[in-house]
């Protein structure tokens, strides 16, 4: 007792609420976030985004792309990374996602500004009974000077004032909803509206239940009325346990040992135009793929040059879908874009540059399958018949190492 007490008291003077009923909820929901927050582990999560946009003069949005990414949360900073990259790094969103509307920091950010921040305002706004448990909501307001939201619209940047409202349990006081609208959005931006609206629930990480994101809603309304909405969930939370480190120098022999065969060592450095024929691990479905996604391949047959073995037979090569593309061309339901990133032999690791090649299966099953090379930025795009579209496992592939 003793502790809520001082807890009430310390919230009380921090945040200038006077001892009402309401705001003494008020009160001991922001304590408990902080300290919710504050003992959540780093962790990384599975983010899958679904981007679309409507025109002002249409009622139905399109889907342009679907992007799987995995985010991190370290020490209070956001990383990103594709699904199976061995290190997470601190940079723009947009380096992944080039083109259309993204945004960061609705992982997690937005609530440790809300609940955090000694210059947000809070209003109770009422209770009300959701899904068989007792909630209240408060609105809230941010000023322009203690504002950390940044919006981005192409090269145009800006923080901006915001309010919004929030949900949380009356009993546990996690929170349920969070909402984020923009303020007095300036000219440079181009935008009508702009909001972000996230929902919680409890997910297990390591020992603990930890509260963190698992869907939000980003909304971006131009001038001329048309939309862009990014659809974000989370998924296979776990918690951080640093970043891995690739060596490619030789390991140190132990000596006195019986050495076994050296196996055969990839080149750090391929050469251009190096032929590779692979086959594609499992079964890949388009339907619900999504830019990001990670693939498995492996090496046929030894490839070589001049007659000495450069990457052997069996080695293992990761690649990640790089383009989603669901149109219907030249007969062809729809098409996925592969980009190649290394080759894994006998512990050893090798980056791949690399692109599909016209050859082997891909263009002689039966007009199943049509490469398209790669072209404007986009990589070399397989195109199938199959409905529903896939890439079937044993799948052959040509790739051709580049400069």
């Amino acid at each position: 007792m003793g502790r809520s007490l001082f807890a009430l008291g310390v919230v009380s003077l921090l945040f200038g609420q006077p001892m009402t009923p309401e705001s003494i909820l008020i009160g001991r929901t922001r304590y408990h976030m902080i300290e919710t927050l504050r003992r959540i582990p780093n962790y990384t999560c599975l983010e899958t985004i679904e981007r679309s946009t409507r025109r002002a003069d249409s009622k139905r949005a399109s889907i342009i792309d679907a992007l799987r990414l995995e985010v991190a949360v370290v020490d209070g900073k956001e990383l990103f990374s594709w699904p199976g990259e061995r290190q997470f790094k601190e940079r723009d969103l947009r380096e992944l996602a080039p083109g259309g509307a993204i945004g960061n920091g609705n992982f997690a950010l937005h609530a440790k500004s809300v609940f955090g921040g000694g210059s947000v305002t809070f209003k109770f706004h009422g209770r009300e009974q959701r899904n068989g448990r007792e909630v209240a909501r408060f609105d809230y307001d941010v000023p322009q000077n203690f504002s950390g939201y940044q919006i981005r619209v192409g090269d145009a940047s800006a923080v901006v004032a915001y309010h919004g409202h929030v949900v949380v349990d009356a009993n546990s006081l996690d929170v349920i909803d969070l909402e984020v609208v923009a303020d007095d959005l300036p000219p440079i931006l181009r935008l009508k509206r702009a909001s972000d609206f996230m929902h919680y629930g409890r997910q297990r990480i390591g020992d603990g239940d930890f509260l963190l994101p698992l869907s939000s809603e980003m909304t971006m309304v131009g001038m001329d009325g048309g939309e862009s909405r990014n659809k974000v969930s989370f998924s296979s939370c776990r918690q951080y346990s640093g970043e891995s480190v690739v060596r490619f120098d030789e390991v140190e022999p132990s000596y006195g040992a019986v050495e076994a065969p050296a196996a055969p060592r990839i080149p750090t450095e391929l050469p251009a135009e190096l032929l590779i024929e692979v086959s594609l691990n499992e079964t890949f479905l388009l339907e619900k793929a999504a830019t990001g996604d990670p693939l498995q391949l492996t090496v046929r047959s030894d490839a070589r040059r001049r007659k000495v073995i450069v990457i052997p037979k069996g080695a293992h090569i990761r690649a990640r879908v790089g383009d989603i593309d669901r149109r219907a061309v030249r007969g062809y339901n729809s098409g996925v874009g592969l980009i190649l990133v290394e080759i894994e032999y006998q512990g050893q690791i090798v980056p791949l540059k690399a692109t599909v090649e016209e050859g082997g299966s891909i263009s002689s099953r039966a007009g199943l399958y049509v490469l398209m090379p790669a072209n404007s930025g986009r990589p070399a795009m397989v195109y199938v018949k199959s409905i529903p579209p896939r890439l079937p496992k044993g799948l052959l592939l040509q790739l051709r190492v580049i400069p």
